[in-house]
């Protein structure tokens, strides 16, 4: 199990998005806002700071929540099924695609809170859904490479 290649990238992929769970995705500055009134957006909550005092409001984001919980899941059991090849393709395929779906909805998340004059700012744990697509369609390179590799071997007996 962990002496192929795709075990090692699906576990950064579940490293990667486990940290989602602990790191401001975007930064959010509303106008009229002083710098130490800020808001932060995180994968299960928003939370609307301001200086000196805790949250103000805080929105608790479900769909998002469930979706990163499902992608870090799917990872790991990937992980598992390495004698099912066929079966942690399709489960990378659908992770990747997952993945893409998180961008999006944090992006579209990000403007409709920020709407008429807001801006946004994107931190270093924006880029983890974008890494861990990288590292699961490597880990989808060597599931494929392992089912070639085994359909070598069939037609050699």
């Amino acid at each position: 199990m962990i002496q192929r290649i795709q075990t090692v990238f699906l576990l950064l992929t579940v490293i990667v998005t486990g940290l989602l769970f602990y790191m401001p995705v975007i930064t959010l500055n509303m106008p009229g806002a002083t710098p130490e009134q800020t808001d932060i957006f995180q994968f299960y909550t928003t939370k609307y700071i301001q200086a000196g005092t805790p949250p103000v409001f805080i929105e608790f984001n479900w769909f998002s929540m469930v979706l990163n919980i499902l992608i870090t899941g799917l990872a790991f059991l990937s992980i598992f099924l390495y004698k099912k090849r066929f079966l942690q393709l399709r489960l990378c395929l659908v992770n990747i695609i997952l993945m893409l779906g998180i961008i999006i909805l944090v992006s579209v998340q990000a403007y409709n809170i920020t709407k008429p004059d807001g801006e946004w700012h994107l931190n270093l744990a924006f880029a983890f859904p974008i890494i861990g697509i990288i590292l699961t369609w490597l880990a989808l390179r060597g599931i494929v490479k392992d089912i070639a590799l085994l359909k070598s071997y069939d037609r050699i007996r």
